[in-house]
């Protein structure tokens, strides 16, 4: 089966954190723009935290439904720029890290041949590229709401609820800007974040959207909770000898 519209789904899901905020003006509520903002401001003055979160995806073409599901965890150590995180699909479990510049995935499929893809790693400030920051930016377009409190695992939180543009979620940042799968339509899409209201700091975050291209669709929704701010962690990166790296990244 062809599965375009699942591949971009997934790759969406994955790379969205890096997404441009490209697009017109939308209604944004004061009251959100500036939790929001503090939010912001919270991420970046954090050195360590943990995310967990996962991943769900199905897609329909020529007919034929698929479902696809990711669980990921990882940790983050600002203070070093390090990070690290574990992905686990159809029971196989893949790592990536990335250490200051540089990034390493371990490379899965026929391909991969138990090796890792080392990529350049550029922004001009590393800290954005962390989850939490990467699911904050997503509001930083479209339209955005302040929802009042809800309780969230018995605890009271601040809803944001954003609708980001189709041009933030149809481009992601690597080396350079460029569209997912030659332009596809991005709809329906949601972002919600979770803050708490005195620490400011995000506690979940849920994006959902629905892509089509042709007669192919898919849905995806990704979900991600944040702990453990300001704890006693530290990224420990493996030895990668050279020969195990391929330095223009994973095939595929």
């Amino acid at each position: 089966m062809d599965r375009p519209a699942l591949h971009l789904a997934v790759a969406a899901c994955l790379l969205l954190a890096g997404c441009s905020v490209l697009g017109p003006d939308h209604t944004r509520e004061e009251r959100a723009v500036a939790a929001l903002a503090d939010a912001r401001e919270a991420v970046n003055d954090t050195d360590t935290y943990r995310f967990d979160g996962d991943l769900r995806v199905v897609a329909t073409a020529d007919g034929e439904t698929e479902r696809v599901g990711i669980d990921m965890n990882g940790t983050v150590d600002a203070a070093e720029r390090r990070m690290h995180s574990t992905a686990v699909r159809g029971g196989e479990t893949y790592e990536s890290y990335v250490i200051d510049g540089t990034a390493y995935q371990e490379c899965g499929g026929p391909m991969g041949m138990d090796m890792w893809g080392v990529e350049n790693v550029t922004a001009d400030d590393w800290r954005m590229g962390t989850p939490a920051a990467r699911q904050l930016a997503l509001l930083e377009s479209g339209s955005l709401f302040h929802n009042g409190t809800r309780t969230l695992d018995g605890r009271e939180a601040v809803l944001l609820v954003g609708r980001p543009t189709t041009d933030a979620l149809t481009k992601y940042q690597e080396r350079r800007d460029r569209s997912l799968l030659g332009g596809p339509s991005v709809d329906d899409a949601e972002v919600r974040v979770w803050i708490d209201p005195e620490t400011y700091r995000p506690l979940r975050s849920a994006v959902r959207f629905e892509v089509s291209r042709g007669g192919n669709t898919a849905t995806a929704r990704i979900e991600m909770t944040f702990a453990d701010y300001g704890a006693d962690l530290s990224v420990d990166v493996p030895a990668i000898p050279d020969e195990e790296t391929w330095g223009a990244g994973c095939p595929g």
